[in-house]
């Protein structure tokens, strides 16, 4: 199964390296991307199944956000892993943002990873189900909780927000604690990170 990492940080390679082997993926099936150009030619024979990618690696352009996205669109089949890396929160869950697409961080837990490494594999290779204790569902926010999280990033407070939707303070706390529990982090900080990482690399999380 053909893999691509594109991590610039030797020791987190090599603990990819090692996850990645721990699930039947060796060093030939294995190369390395050091810049958007390598991974974008990388992508394009013999298809990847599985990209990991530290966002750190990508340049701070709109650019490399529109590689990424095109990548994702045009290998549905492809499992693409995003490591958040500019953020110094622990966050060690991981969060579908598409069917094809995971948002982590390097705090991930690696028996974690190698779950859902080992779903990807046992899918493709049509071996098994997969693990049926991952959730593997794209997140999806209700009209309401996007509406009230737009505001929350932007700055805008409890009161402010029920205020301006015309919703009590405890609607508010509502939505918040359910956005939370999808996104599987108490940290808005965190949460603002991997919204904005879905904004710029997707369309965005879904919205019912």
């Amino acid at each position: 199964m053909q893999t691509i990492i594109f991590e610039s940080c030797r020791f987190t390679r090599l603990g990819l390296i090692h996850s990645l082997a721990v699930n039947g993926i060796g060093s030939r099936e294995t190369s390395y991307a050091n810049s958007l150009e390598d991974l974008q030619r990388s992508c394009e024979h013999p298809i990847p199944r599985i990209i990991l990618i530290n966002e750190s690696c990508l340049p701070i352009q709109s650019q490399s956000s529109t590689v990424i996205r095109n990548l994702i669109v045009e290998h549905p089949q492809s499992l693409f892993i995003i490591f958040m890396s500019s953020t110094n929160n622990h966050f060690e869950q991981y969060v579908f943002v598409r069917e094809n697409v995971i948002i982590t961080s390097k705090s991930i837990k690696t028996a974690t990873l190698n779950q859902l490494l080992s779903h990807h594999v046992r899918q493709f290779n049509l071996t098994g189900i997969g693990d049926n204790r991952l959730n593997i569902s794209p997140v999806v926010l209700s009209r309401s909780e996007s509406n009230m999280l737009k505001m929350w990033m932007s700055g805008e407070g409890t009161t402010q927000i029920s205020d301006k939707l015309r919703i009590k303070v405890k609607t508010v706390s509502s939505y918040k604690g359910s956005i939370k529990r999808k996104i599987k982090s108490q940290n808005k900080h965190i949460i603002y990170h991997v919204v904005r990482l879905s904004d710029s690399l997707t369309e965005g999380i879904y919205v019912s």
